[in-house]
């Protein structure tokens, strides 16, 4: 992430006070030099946290049959705020069955949010409750974005989504 990820994120909890929770936490690694330089990877000291909690209700599905691996499902609907009373964005996304019973997925979802759009991409095993992906990018504020997005569903189709962005420090 560039180092002027931080800065996004922070302007994205200012922008969206009252429209989405959003809670800042500083984490610290526990890496020490000598550790550091034994390994092949660089581990970053610190990293700035950003929770943002939505409600997602869906609008619209569209099934593609095609008898298993390669069906794909279509997808869309609006985001709420965390209390689930103020309508913050819309999502959409498509689910790709690389299984002949269709119960491991591949699944993209976009999210558009009041200051840009964060992208999420990972595998949809349809055997779980709680489902974790990976952000993989953003525009606007998100631009640089990276951390991970879950979801749980509850009854009449509502996910209650967590989307934990990570920055650099």
């Amino acid at each position: 992430m560039n180092s002027t990820g931080h800065h996004h994120i922070a302007r994205l909890c200012s922008l969206a006070a009252g429209v989405v929770t959003c809670a800042g936490l500083v984490t610290a690694s526990a890496a020490t030099p000598a550790a550091a330089g034994s390994a092949r990877h660089s581990v970053p000291r610190a990293a700035a946290v950003h929770t943002i909690h939505l409600v997602a209700h869906e609008t619209q599905r569209k099934f593609l049959n095609e008898g298993g691996f390669g069906d794909e499902e279509i997808f869309r609907g609006i985001l709420d705020n965390a209390s689930g009373t103020t309508r913050v964005g819309i999502f959409a996304g498509t689910l790709t069955s690389v299984s002949s019973n269709d119960v491991l997925n591949l699944a993209t979802v976009d999210l558009q949010l009041p200051g840009g759009q964060i992208t999420v991409q990972g595998f949809f095993f349809g055997t779980h409750s709680r489902i974790v992906h990976a952000i993989t990018g953003g525009t606007g504020i998100y631009r640089g974005a990276g951390g991970e997005f879950s979801f749980t569903f509850s009854s009449g189709g509502t996910l209650h989504m967590t989307l934990t962005l990570l920055s650099a420090s």
